[in-house]
């Protein structure tokens, strides 16, 4: 990092079980709002409204700020990592006002990369996400304030285009961009018509630009225009851009939900009957995704893991009795974002003990009790009709999840298996093997035709 950089010491609190010293909760015990966790297990967020931005180191407890422009005071925008920790999107000052920039941390600079020409409280644009290969920035411009009305674009932004405005379905109406796959070529994000957000997804066109937004619906051959088939605003999507996960409203009762095309909407549940969820991080095969729920204004948040094994667990109980770890007074209330190789989770809480709040992150693969985002199995056909075959080696126990996680089979298998699947209703299910020998655990997801 460069000389002009400030760095600030922190204190870190290591709470772990002495014979795993490896697995780790670490604490920061002040505000910062983490937006995002790399590879490497670097948080980045920020302290306060409008200060700059910051990279928290947990093994040193360091805290190097980076500049650009937290939101807050009409600024918005989200410091995310490219997939090798060196590219973060976020917000800095233009020429002529704070605008989405793309943050270089080999020669700590801020590169401003333009807006739509419109302003409003001096913020033109605003960078939400950035994509794993460092070479797209995404989030939204002001698109119009005249006639004493505002509303904005979501905008996307790579080297050889420039600015692109990615538009909206109803002229007047706001878009924004909040994330976007490794190589660029799907962005998701939200659509506003008559509230609350919509899902917008848009795809490249290989001409240029992108084309227009969809929205993901829960039943794809119901009424796309119809707001209680539409769901809820877009929050994140898995690297290969297979996989989004997004925020619940009235169309499925307020619950979290992932997507993809081979699978439609997954719904999944609640913790909170009423509540309100959304998803923020998803891994690359859909197999583990985390995020927060709601219930009134004044209510703690939840924070939760879900993988098609276990279900959706509230993150507190996870880490404390699967994980094994002792977090004590310190209550996560978020799961804001999650490394994409899945190993890590950051986020904040408060400690019932001082009423302090607090940023963690924890580490999930230590233990290897994540869902495997590598495949060392096989099935196949996938989609299945009749049988599924399972390439495997060694003793293993196979198991069989609806999309709600209940276990609908469970069985020993040796070598390569046949699973008979005709008695299945047609949808999405999810396969886990978990070796003897080693106990290594791979899930994999497939399609009942």
């Amino acid at each position: 990092m460069q000389m002009n950089k400030k760095s600030l010491g922190s204190i870190a609190l290591f709470i772990g079980i002495s014979h795993l010293s490896f697995s780790q909760f670490i604490v920061k015990p002040a505000y910062f709002e983490t937006h995002a966790v790399s590879n490497q297990g670097l948080v980045v967020g920020y302290n306060e409204w409008t200060g700059p931005y910051s990279i928290w180191t947990p093994e040193s407890g360091a805290v190097d700020t980076i500049d650009g422009i937290a939101p807050g005071n009409g600024v918005g925008g989200q410091a995310t990592f490219s997939t090798d920790g060196n590219f973060l999107s976020g917000t800095s000052n233009g020429t002529t006002g704070p605008e989405m920039a793309r943050y270089n941390r080999t020669t700590d600079t801020w590169t401003p990369l333009g807006s739509l020409g419109f302003s409003v409280d001096v913020s033109f644009s605003g960078g939400y996400a950035i994509s794993g290969d460092g070479n797209t920035v995404v989030g939204n411009a002001w698109a119009d304030t005249t006639g004493g009305y505002a509303y904005t674009h979501a905008v996307a932004w790579n080297q050889p285009e420039g600015i692109i405005d990615l538009g909206t379905l109803f002229f007047g109406r706001s878009t924004r961009a909040n994330a976007v796959s490794n190589d660029g070529a799907v962005v998701v994000g939200w659509q506003d018509f008559n509230g609350p957000w919509k899902s917008a997804l848009w795809k490249k066109n290989p001409a240029g630009g992108y084309y227009p937004n969809e929205y993901i619906l829960l039943d794809p051959q119901g009424d796309p225009s119809d707001e209680f088939n539409q769901m809820g605003e877009c929050r994140a999507i898995s690297g290969n851009g297979v996989w989004v996960g997004g925020q619940g409203d009235f169309a499925n009762n307020g619950n979290p939900w992932i997507w993809s095309e081979a699978t439609g909407v997954i719904d999944l549940g609640t913790l909170l009957p009423g509540g309100t969820g959304y998803v923020s991080a998803i891994n690359e095969n859909g197999t583990v995704a985390v995020g927060r729920i709601q219930g009134g204004p004044w209510d703690p948040e939840i924070p939760f893991i879900w993988t098609p094994s276990g279900g959706m667990q509230n993150l507190n109980d996870y880490v404390n009795n699967t994980l094994g770890l002792t977090t004590g007074t310190f209550q996560m209330y978020s799961a804001n974002c999650m490394s994409p190789s899945g190993q890590y989770i950051a986020g904040y809480g408060v400690n019932t003990a001082t009423f302090e709040y607090f940023a963690y992150r924890v580490s999930l693969s230590a233990l290897g009790v994540t869902e495997n985002t590598q495949t060392e199995i096989s099935v196949y056909p996938n989609p299945a009709t009749d049988q599924l075959t399972i390439e495997n080696t060694g003793v293993a126990t196979l198991q069989v999840f609806n999309p709600e996680g209940k276990t609908i089979a469970k069985t020993t298998i040796n070598g390569n298996s046949q699973l008979d699947v005709s008695a299945y209703a047609p949808g999405v299910y999810f396969l886990s093997v978990e070796a003897q020998d080693t106990k290594t655990v791979n899930t994999i997801r497939f399609v009942k035709k």
